[in-house]
């Protein structure tokens, strides 16, 4: 048998098909009076690295505004450190700039110096000239993800792009606010740059269905042929298309009906197993908890869902509103749960093996996270990130254990000071009275005291905790809210962070990920009370 009509997987990226309405939007953003910074987020193979091929060849043509177009994908070798970052764009430019007709070796030499003030000294050139560049970075997730970028070389980045003809679209899973784990990076105003409404890529609409029915020359779809199709795969692009597939495979030619689309689908299903696997993992236990119960009682409430699981569902196919009522939409999705035998029970927490516990601890670890109700949503973002590594990627995992330090320390002092982040007077003059007579022996409590405001180092910021909840020996406690649990699992939670970012040389164990993991959310959990109260 040949190859397949429409490529799913493989090295080579395939064609797009359909997706009108997003190019449509993705090239008007771009060419319009006052062009727009763009975000493309979608889920996994849900086709975000087709889109954004796909609109580096529609900019490349003559009629495009874009003197250059640099694609990037991150996700394959992600930057390790700032310098890596501009080292890897300066190449990236430079080969672009050296398949163009002009001469550009000037620019080409000053990119080879791999330095951001070069970088930053040909785009201003390029763009006084009205040679403007669009950058596509895909896979934009691994490296915000990793944490080991800086809010420094974002701010950098928003110079190229701020004010300027060059443009940029990034492709990830989620809302780059979503995704970034460190405090420092957050906070940079490049962020500001990207148009607030993100290009959502999800399942092929009716449009984008039937202009890929149509590449199918020689059949005619029923119309019960099309609503089954669409009741097997929800119009999620590798379901789809594996079936069509499929029925290239049973129906050479001629007239297509609901039979043969069936038989088609339950054909298909061990083709996809891998999709279906990683998209099915990709879904939080409560969101796994709620697609089974709709698969045993058929409906429920739209309003009874929470929003992260609602999201979850609906962009990868697997759940339908109507009105008011939400319904099971992936019948494919519905045959792979059932082939894995655990169509209708919840999370069975079996840990008295490893291979086990290793498989249901990320599962424990957000049911614990969906309790807290009052958790900022930052912090929660934060440590959802984390809990998505385990138990795959322990060492990514511990990224995040900086800046879920750093933003319990914010909201500790927003919780026992003011937004000043004054220490009152009276607390220093009792640690001063307190502390003498061994304090020779805690520099870093005696380093404190010179300290009227918080201290901007986190580490000093952790001592200053220490003292106010009365952790320290013969110190009473003076917080507000602040308790002594919460000082010991964020100083737990800062040198994790600080394992994390210094982590090199050794391999990190699942275990450990699992232990920080935990007392990231226990440290959220003693917080979501004193916020509370």
């Amino acid at each position: 048998m040949g190859s397949p009509r429409f490529p799913i997987m493989g090295a080579d990226i395939p064609p797009m098909l359909g997706r009108t309405k997003i190019m449509q939007r993705l090239w008007a953003d771009l060419t319009k009076a006052t062009p727009s910074n763009l975000s493309i987020i979608g889920p996994r193979s849900v086709g975000k690295t087709v889109i954004m091929n796909a609109l580096a060849q529609r900019a490349a043509r003559e009629d495009s505004p874009f003197e250059f177009v640099v694609y990037w994908h991150l996700g394959h070798v992600a930057p390790g450190s700032d310098d890596d970052f501009v080292a890897q764009l300066c190449d990236r430019l430079r080969a672009e700039l050296a398949t163009s007709g002009g001469d550009y070796s000037e620019h080409r030499e000053y990119l080879g110096n791999h330095s951001f003030e070069f970088l930053k000294e040909v785009t201003e050139s390029l763009n006084s000239e009205g040679k403007a560049i669009l950058m596509l970075w895909d896979g934009f997730d691994k490296p915000l993800g990793q944490g080991k970028l800086s809010g420094h070389l974002w701010d950098q980045m928003r110079t190229i792009f701020y004010g300027k003809k060059h443009k940029i679209i990034t492709a990830t899973r989620a809302r780059l606010s979503e995704l970034i784990r460190s405090q420092d990076a957050i906070t940079s105003p490049f962020w500001n740059i990207f148009d607030m409404n993100p290009v959502r890529v999800a399942c092929f609409d009716k449009t984008d269905r039937e202009a890929i029915l149509a590449e199918l020359s020689g059949r005619s779809f029923e119309a019960s042929a099309k609503s089954e199709l669409q009741n097997w795969t929800s119009g999620y692009p590798p379901l789809f298309l594996a079936v069509l597939n499929q029925i290239e495979v049973i129906q050479p030619a001629g007239s297509v009906d609901h039979q043969i689309v069936n038989a088609a689908a339950e054909g298909a299903v061990e083709s996809i197993a891998g999709v279906l696997n990683d998209l099915w993992s990709d879904c939080s236990e409560p969101a796994k908890d709620l697609y089974r119960y709709l698969v045993e009682h058929g409906e429920m409430l739209a309003a009874t869902l929470g929003k992260s699981e609602q999201i979850q569902l609906t962009e990868k196919g697997f759940i339908t509103q109507a009105g008011n009522k939400t319904n099971r939409a992936c019948r494919l999705l519905e045959c792979f749960i059932q082939k894995q035998g655990n169509a209708g029970g919840s999370l069975v927490p079996l840990f008295g093996f490893w291979d086990q516990y290793r498989g249901n601890i990320r599962g424990l670890l957000e049911l614990r996270l969906n309790q807290l109700t009052h958790i900022d949503e930052r912090l929660r973002r934060l440590i959802s990130r984390s809990i998505e590594d385990v138990p795959n990627f322990p060492h990514e995992c511990l990224t995040s254990m900086r800046g879920i330090a750093e933003r319990a320390l914010d909201l500790v002092w927003e919780i026992e000071f003011s937004p000043g982040k004054t220490i009152p007077a009276e607390y220093v003059e009792y640690w001063r009275r307190t502390l003498p007579t061994w304090h020779n022996e805690k520099p870093l409590h005696a380093h404190l005291l010179a300290y009227q405001t918080v201290p901007p180092s986190r580490g000093l910021q952790c001592g200053l905790l220490q003292l106010l909840v009365g952790a320290a020996e013969r110190i009473e406690s003076r917080a507000k809210r602040v308790s002594k649990s919460t000082y010991v699992l964020l100083n737990t939670v800062h040198n994790f962070g600080n394992l994390g970012q210094h982590f090199a040389g050794e391999e990190m164990h699942e275990g450990a990920a699992v232990a920080a993991t935990m007392s990231c959310l226990e440290l959220a959990a003693c917080l979501d009370r004193e916020l509370a109260s």
